[in-house]
């Protein structure tokens, strides 16, 4: 039996056609949430119960804690605007960066990585790089050879990195920074956390995002 070459082409496109709806289908449905009709982690601003405020794990009042990953690429791009923006903060606020851990996140597994380093005082100083070898480089940080080899290239002493890595102080500042994540259902980053009360995705251009912060920061103080 043959088929005309029409009947061939026509077909053909359908099935592009059809193919592409249902892509564009999967991601309105379960990457961006588009028909959702609740209070989605989706959406760019969540508000928590006032109970989940009081029972809040942060311990900063008047904070803005950023939830981020050595393995977003959104986070890393985000750091200079975040520097400059967490300098212009009124007196008596707080902005304090921790790491999504636990759950079943895959943006988790650099936690141990970004509390170990927090503990040495040096986290800050090379975050940059744990970006750019994570994202850009493609380099498997949680595997212990090029571990290794990373903290060697970045003078970062490794029998002190060992050590701290096991220390109560690293497990303890992993299971709070897992008690904010659990606490307020977060699943990716970055997010934003501001007065405890308010869950925050960026949404538009950073310089309008930062005056939406300012604005909840100042609402409930």
């Amino acid at each position: 039996m043959k088929f005309k070459p029409i009947a061939i082409v026509g077909y053909s496109l359908f099935l592009v056609v059809t193919s592409s709806l249902i892509t564009v289908l999967y991601y309105h449905l379960f990457v961006f949430n588009t028909f959702a009709g609740d209070n989605s982690q989706t959406q760019s601003l969540r508000e928590v119960s006032r109970e989940q405020v009081v029972s809040s794990p942060i311990k900063e009042d008047h904070s803005i804690i950023e939830v981020m990953s050595y393995g977003c690429h959104y986070c890393a791009a985000n750091e200079e605007d975040l520097a400059k923006f967490s300098r212009s903060l009124p007196a008596g606020s707080v902005f304090k960066t921790i790491h999504i851990a636990g759950g079943g996140s895959g943006l988790a597994a650099y936690a141990p990585i970004f509390a170990t380093l927090t503990e040495m005082g040096v986290e800050e100083q090379y975050r940059d790089s744990a970006y750019n070898a994570i994202i850009a480089r493609n380099i498997d940080l949680n595997n212990e050879n090029a571990l290794v080899s990373w903290l060697k290239k970045n003078d970062i002493d490794v029998e002190k990195y060992q050590s701290v890595r096991q220390s109560d102080a690293v497990k303890q500042r992993i299971d709070d920074m897992a008690d904010i994540t659990r606490h307020y259902a977060i699943n990716a980053t970055p997010m934003f956390i501001i007065n405890k009360r308010y869950v925050v995705a960026q949404d538009r251009d950073f310089p309008e995002f930062a005056q939406r912060m300012q604005k909840l920061l100042k609402k409930d103080n």
